[in-house]
């Protein structure tokens, strides 16, 4: 987003007595500025148009910069950076003041994304005015951003940070944003442990500093990250469960991420589908919580395809619950076992051979026999006594 809060240095409207400036003109400026502070706008300029008509270049000049400020209160940057360089080009005013003209009209190139203007202008100030140097960093960090001179914006918000007494948010996240265009993780992670410190309720924060510890394979800090912002009560648990289970996986935690996973059931703050029923029968069977995982895939509608059904046997089969692999794969897979499905065959093989039911196991191996497998299939039937010609 190109678009930046433009803070405006307004000028007082009292006015200083002059030699330059008359009784009358002092006097049509106060009026202007009683009917700005009461809102009556076109009396105002009627007034203001007035004194430009002088041929007064001091008097002008303050004209000009009432309606400047008029039309800043309005949101018309363009005519106020037209009134504002109007002023310097009248050159009337002592040097100060048309510093801070120019200062301010820097911030209105800035607005307008006029980026080359403003950085010329706040260089010459940077050079040769009294306004203070972190004012002028501010609009360096943003202009070189914009224009994507990345390492000059990341240098101005250094220098900024270096010199202010209060630590203002928007230039901490144009240099996290710089670091992270120039692909600079360690500076991107260092800018936002401060920003999750300074700005802890800044859910995006602690997130984007999960991710990035878990883009670069920091993963316990990740999670640590992401813990310490459920205890501060920075982030909804319910929320965020999957980002929080993923980072379980990745720690290798897999009980918690299966009981977080259930209680996120339960409480109905997650849907069971697809993608996370994976995710849940996946994190019983690497924490091995197998008896979890066989009851879930025994029950849920979500356990229909066919390779829920493999998972759902070979448990069978571990537990040397033969008779229910058996059930599993010829009752409960709808679609016939292909001869290429050489694994299931072996599991049928197996457990018809436990339950000394050696015809069917025959049977299984024949399938084997006669497909790509053919080594693995004799392989078997020496290892279970089974003469090879039973198998051709």
């Amino acid at each position: 987003m190109k678009k930046i809060i433009l803070m405006m240095l307004l000028f007082s409207a009292m006015l200083h007595a002059n030699v330059t400036m008359s009784q009358k003109s002092y006097n049509l400026l106060m009026e202007a500025q009683k009917n700005i502070e009461e809102d009556k706008i076109k009396e105002a300029k009627i007034l203001l148009n007035t004194l430009l008509e002088e041929k007064n270049s001091y008097v002008q000049s303050y004209a000009y910069q009432y309606l400047a400020n008029i039309s800043l209160h309005n949101g018309d940057y363009k005519s106020s950076k037209k009134y504002y360089e109007t002023i310097i080009k009248l050159d009337a005013l002592d040097k100060e003041r048309i510093d801070e003209i120019k200062f301010s009209l820097s911030r209105i190139y800035l607005s307008l994304e006029q980026y080359s203007q403003s950085l010329k202008l706040s260089h010459e100030l940077l050079k040769n005015s009294k306004i203070d140097k972190k004012d002028i960093y501010e609009i360096f960090v943003f202009a070189y951003y914009y224009t994507q001179n990345f390492k000059k914006s990341i240098f101005y918000s250094q220098k900024f940070i270096s010199v202010s007494k209060e630590k203002k948010e928007n230039i901490y996240q144009i240099l996290y944003a710089s670091y992270i265009e120039l692909k600079d993780h360690k500076n991107a992670i260092k800018t936002l442990k401060v920003m999750t410190r300074k700005w802890y309720t800044q859910k995006n924060y602690w997130l984007q500093l999960a991710s990035l510890y878990q883009e670069n394979k920091k993963y316990k800090k990740a999670l640590s990250t992401i813990e310490l912002s459920y205890k501060k009560n920075v982030l909804d648990p319910k929320k965020h469960t999957l980002f929080f289970v993923n980072l379980l996986f990745q720690n290798e935690l897999y009980q918690k991420a299966s009981s977080t996973l259930e209680l996120a059931f339960k409480e109905n703050f997650l849907k069971e589908n697809k993608e996370t029923f994976e995710l849940l029968i996946s994190s019983y069977l690497n924490a091995k919580e197998y008896d979890k995982a066989i009851i879930k895939l025994s029950h849920s509608k979500l356990a229909k395809k066919k390779k829920y059904t493999k998972i759902l046997a070979n448990l069978y089969y571990n537990k040397h619950d033969y008779k229910s692999t058996i059930t599993t794969l010829t009752k409960k897979m709808k679609q016939k076992i292909k001869r290429s499905d050489t694994e299931l065959h072996i599991l049928l093989a197996l457990s018809y051979f436990e339950i000394n039911k050696k015809q069917n196991s025959i049977t299984h191996l024949r399938e084997i026999f006669h497909s790509k497998k053919k080594k693995r299939a004799i392989t078997l039937a020496k290892a279970l006594r089974i003469n090879i010609d039973d198998l051709k």
